[in-house]
């Protein structure tokens, strides 16, 4: 046995073995400990699942928390599993397994993966877990869940495989649900679109095109032609304005300034037909599993607070 090691409340007690007689020692008070319990102690030579959860958010880009869930019954919660966003059930066939754990990791951009072993053939298992529908709305099969043997190979497939299809299938969400607000006030009459419900499509656009901006100005699919370029600045201009008054940050006020509003109805289509033409290849939408929006458009609903689970 290399280690030992315990995880209580994300605090890890960790008891090198190179000294026998302390090694042994604590061994036995945790023998004692377990018999005054009525709990059983086994030794086994795979490594502790909190460090395998570790290792993995270590070895991921950015900086990620972990956060490890005990399931004393066995069970894992089937609200956690609702949670999950993937194009196989790999993950959640977990429910029909006895799994002791599974763990959490974020990294406090909206991302989370669900990562856990599978206790037939001790593999590892990594799934997204859904955006939450107060910032995006997602529908349809998401990136498929990665399976494997050891941290590393787990975090190279989270790399490589499973943030990236995340990432793509969050960013043609973005686009779509862009399209479709723009298509629901575009395809109302003059003065008979609701005051709020506009607000609330304006900020969800204002949302997404930080994001949109971000994804187009590292995309290397073609060089933008001059019109594009242009139509980029204009956005970038409007989002980069300090606020005025207390707390102010840049980019416009939520609900819309009329300046905002202007350019978004205006030059809202030209930016989005910029983004999908220097983000999107020709077969690249179509290929990936289904991210729909309702047809036709329904009127937007209001903006709410931050959803947390």
């Amino acid at each position: 046995m290399a280690g030992f090691s315990r995880e209580h409340q994300d605090d890890a007690h960790r008891l090198a073995l190179d000294d026998h007689a302390i090694a042994r020692e604590a061994l036995a008070r945790l023998h004692q400990t377990a018999q005054d319990c009525q709990a059983k102690v086994i030794t086994t030579e795979r490594p502790y699942f909190g460090d395998i959860a570790h290792a993995v958010a270590e070895a991921l880009p950015g900086q990620w928390d972990v956060s490890i869930e005990h399931y004393p019954d066995g069970t894992i919660p089937s609200h956690l599993l609702d949670w999950v966003w993937e194009a196989s059930p790999a993950l959640s066939t977990l429910a029909k397994y006895r799994t002791p754990g599974a763990a959490i990791l974020r990294d406090g951009g909206g991302t989370e993966l669900l990562l856990a072993e599978r206790t037939w053939d001790g593999r590892y298992v990594t799934g997204t877990l859904l955006p939450s529908p107060d910032h995006l709305h997602v529908t349809g099969a998401g990136p498929r869940t990665v399976v494997a043997t050891t941290a590393r190979e787990a975090a190279a497939d989270i790399r490589s495989l499973l943030l990236p299809s995340f990432e793509q299938l969050v960013h043609l969400a973005r686009l779509r649900e862009a399209q479709e607000d723009l298509g629901w006030v575009h395809g109302k009459e003059p003065g008979t679109v609701n005051r709020g419900e506009l607000d609330a499509a304006l900020d969800r656009f204002l949302a997404h095109a930080p994001y949109l901006l971000a994804v187009t100005s590292q995309a290397s699919i073609k060089p933008l032609a001059d019109s594009e370029s242009a139509v980029l600045v204009r956005f970038e201009n409007l989002l980069a304005r300090p606020q005025t008054g207390p707390g102010a940050q840049a980019g416009p006020e939520p609900g819309g300034t009329d300046e905002a509003l202007a350019l978004w109805l205006e030059a809202g289509e030209d930016l989005l037909d910029v983004v999908r033409s220097a983000t999107t290849s020709p077969a690249a939408e179509p290929s990936l599993p289904g991210i729909t929006t309702a047809t036709p458009p329904k009127p937007p609903a209001a903006v709410t607070g931050a959803r947390t689970r």
